[in-house]
């Protein structure tokens, strides 16, 4: 992940093109994994991307320094696919497993692993999955990004790890 320094804040604070894409590729990956857990829907997901970084980008000046930016832009990004999802609910959502193995082929290993997770697990218990193996996100930061406590977190998570075993 890109250490977001205090230089790196400025120049996206002043609109600078490089900037942004050095955070847009460091990031991008992290965004539409989260998108995609809360849609099931590339395109869908593909939008919310693009409202993540502009909303990151508009609102640069609210982040605290001192906070993790990883933490942040996750955030940024469960709140608006969730707000997606809300807003779009009479929508039918169709998971397409074509779509979903694509999406995920930049790391076969990843694929097999979050193809094994959507197997067996709950949506919710698949979001803590990836965050926690791929990402590697910290039941604190999961807790946080998903809204929920830790020991939640922590149940679904061991919970998970046992319906894995018995079925793997």
């Amino acid at each position: 992940m890109l250490h977001m320094t205090t230089e790196l804040l400025e120049q996206l604070r002043n609109k600078d093109e490089e900037a942004f894409k050095k955070l847009y590729q460091a990031y991008v990956k992290l965004v539409y994994h989260i998108a995609f857990s809360y849609t099931y829907n590339k395109e869908d997901a593909e939008d919310i991307v693009s409202e993540v970084f502009m909303k990151v980008l508009d609102s640069l000046d609210t982040y605290q320094e001192k906070g993790k930016f990883k933490e942040w832009i996750s955030m940024i990004t469960r709140n608006i696919a969730l707000n997606f999802v809300t807003r779009d609910k009479h929508k039918e959502v169709l998971r397409d497993e074509e779509i979903i193995k694509k999406t995920k082929n930049y790391n076969e290993n990843y694929n097999e692993m979050i193809i094994m997770f959507e197997e067996v697990l709950d949506k919710d218990t698949v979001s803590i999955m990836i965050l926690r193996f791929i990402y590697g996100y910290k039941f604190k930061e999961i807790a946080s990004i998903l809204e929920m406590t830790i020991g939640k977190v922590q149940s679904m998570y061991y919970d998970g790890l046992e319906k894995l075993r018995k079925v793997y």
